[in-house]
């Protein structure tokens, strides 16, 4: 049998002493004793990995709220840096929505911004040059969608 004094604690150990000396059968009954502590040996090993078990999902759980939270704080820092660009080119892409309804054509989405990739003046964009076309095109369907909404109120 392992060494069950590794595994459990020596103040168990005490009382479990005390136990077989104040019991006539457990004092007489050497195998008893040895099947009492192999089987304590055995559930506090079968304890132990479940505390560890529990142990491990618990930190990943903490570890997953600290990501989202981390993850949601980067998400607002970018929104607040792309907000002025966002509602610049919302307020040119309205005049030139105006500008299309009064010349009786459609502003679409994809028209826009190749205007405004065009005629840019002085307005950094704040989107990198391989993804720009296709993140102006997504802001301007929004915008689109939203103009589309205020003509039919």
């Amino acid at each position: 049998m392992e060494n069950y004094k590794e595994i459990i604690p020596p103040s168990a150990l005490r009382k479990f002493d005390e136990m077989c000396l104040h019991n006539e059968y457990l004092y007489l009954n050497k195998e008893m004793q040895q099947q009492i502590l192999s089987w304590a040996t055995d559930m506090l090993k079968e304890s132990r990995t479940d505390w560890e078990k529990l142990h491990k999902v618990t930190v990943e759980a903490v570890m997953k709220i600290k990501n989202t939270e981390k993850a949601k704080k980067g998400a607002v820092a970018r929104d607040k840096k792309y907000a002025e660009f966002r509602n610049k080119f919302a307020e040119i892409q309205k005049e030139r929505y105006e500008i299309a309804l009064i010349n009786g054509t459609k502003l679409t989405a994809n028209g826009f911004v190749e205007w405004f990739l065009k005629n840019k003046t002085n307005i950094p964009v704040p989107y990198s040059e391989q993804n720009q076309k296709n993140k102006l095109r997504q802001l301007a369907q929004q915008n689109n969608r939203k103009l589309k909404k205020l003509l039919l109120s």
